[in-house]
């Protein structure tokens, strides 16, 4: 008997495997700690940064949308750096921004629907299964520039492909910072390959309100029908290991 349930915990167990092999980030460099900067930097394709200085686009696996989109380094201080930026001597540093939940770097995004201003990034994300399910998670935060004072409001636009979700708003005090907080939205995969991305909406013009990102990854969501075959496999393994018990206990 024990032998067929040894058999039996092994077969469950293979098959609980190939069912679900555990999650697999499919984001390039959610952490943002993967970077052509060594400083805090402005990016995207409408910077005017010269090139010499780190170039438009210096942030692994993601691109700028154009807008206003700032990189923290993990060395630099984003409440004691002024980033490098179009603006200069324009204290693209922020009001009191905790530690960044993933550690190291993280990016601020202007929310401000002025044109030209407002900022978003993006990353195509390959390896998806039509069909399937997964799990957008990541870590943000509402905070203001150094050079701006006043309340805001933001909260972030998360697309994939042609679904989106918004965030809830967060309001921040003038000089403030609302903490992070960690957002999960689902998605159903239409295309093996599609775009990934972070729209910055903020109220009210000018300030500018900013939204701060990390920590971000898509994974697959397991079928209900995969965790059923490993909890039957571990139910197995304990029956058998609870015969066995009793079995040596008796002798």
């Amino acid at each position: 008997m024990i032998v067929k349930l040894a058999a039996a915990v092994a077969l469950t167990a293979s098959i609980g495997s190939a069912a679900y092999a555990g999650p697999v980030n499919l984001v390039t460099n959610g952490d943002f700690n993967s970077s052509t900067y060594t400083v805090n930097h402005q990016f995207g394709s409408g910077s005017s940064v010269p090139t010499s200085q780190g170039g438009a686009q210096g942030v692994d696996g993601w691109t700028g949308n154009g807008g206003y989109d700032l990189f923290f380094t993990s060395t630099g201080s984003a409440t004691t750096q002024s980033a490098v930026s179009q603006y200069p001597g324009g204290q693209e540093d922020l009001w009191s921004v905790a530690t960044d939940p993933a550690g190291g770097s993280f990016v601020a995004i202007d929310g401000d629907p002025s044109p030209g201003a407002q900022g978003a990034i993006s990353q195509t994300v390959n390896g998806l299964k039509v069909g399937e399910t997964y799990a957008l998670t990541f870590s943000w935060g509402a905070g203001q520039l150094q050079s701006r004072t006043g309340s805001t409001t933001e909260q972030f636009q998360a697309s994939l492909g042609g679904q989106s979700f918004l965030t809830n708003v967060a309001s921040n005090p003038s000089k403030g910072f609302t903490g992070w907080f960690t957002t999960t939205f689902d998605y159903t995969a239409t295309s093996a390959s599609e775009l990934l991305s972070f729209l910055s909406v903020g109220t009210p013009t000018g300030l500018p309100p900013i939204a701060t990102l990390d920590g971000v990854s898509l994974v697959d969501v397991p079928e209900p029908g995969s965790i059923g075959v490993l909890a039957l496999g571990l139910g197995v393994a304990g029956l058998c290991f609870m015969r066995r018990r009793g079995a040596t206990n008796a002798a």
